[in-house]
């Protein structure tokens, strides 16, 4: 064979070379990808973690407040407006770090602080507090933590609705499930919640 047929042969491999590589480029991108999606996630359930056990020593270390004292709740919507009225809303009306409180003020207090909290750690944070049973006998409380998750999307790319909690949700959907309490599904869209039952 003639140098002049073999002519080009080495633009082919390198091309061939060159192409070999990006498909291995673009898998360790997609594998960089998967990665961080999965931190964030961790990191998400470690902060989950970290403000319940905050939430469970405040209440425990309150004896003399009421159940019903560390009782949060309205829609998801209403909570991130109310946020986003003005910097003063997490500013206490007593501070109890400072000052004396009765053991009311201090529940108000650790609620405040607690949602404070969340909002600070997570995107679009808001954490709400139902409290079932009898103080010192059966008394439980259902803390729902809601932000919201820019991956919570659609093949289209989305945003959408998380489920709705129900009567009959159990197990593991039961704890990644919003309440009812938090809103109609539309206006959740885009958002992701947590469900814990704290025993004090």
């Amino acid at each position: 064979m003639s140098m002049k047929n073999q002519s080009g042969a080495g633009l082919i491999e390198a091309l061939i070379a060159i192409l070999v590589l990006s498909i291995g480029l673009l898998g360790m991108l997609g594998m960089q990808t998967a990665a961080l999606k999965y931190e964030q996630t961790g990191w998400i359930r470690s902060s989950l973690s970290t403000n319940l056990a905050s939430l469970a020593d405040r209440v425990r270390s309150n004896n003399g407040a009421d159940g019903a004292a560390y009782s949060y709740s309205q829609t998801y919507s209403q909570d991130r407006s109310a946020i986003g009225a003005g910097a003063g809303y997490f500013t206490p009306a007593k501070n109890c770090d400072t000052a004396t409180c009765s053991a009311a003020e201090l529940a108000t207090y650790d609620l405040l602080m607690w949602r404070r909290d969340i909002n600070n750690q997570l995107p679009g944070g808001s954490g709400f507090v139902v409290p079932t049973g009898t103080k010192g006998q059966d008394l439980r409380f259902l803390v729902t933590v809601a932000w919201f998750d820019k991956d919570n999307v659609d093949a289209l790319g989305n945003t959408v609705s998380p489920p709705i909690c129900q009567a009959n949700t159990v197990g593991i959907a039961a704890r990644n499930c919003c309440p009812a309490a938090l809103g109609l599904p539309a206006a959740l869209s885009g958002v992701r919640c947590a469900n814990l039952e704290m025993v004090p």
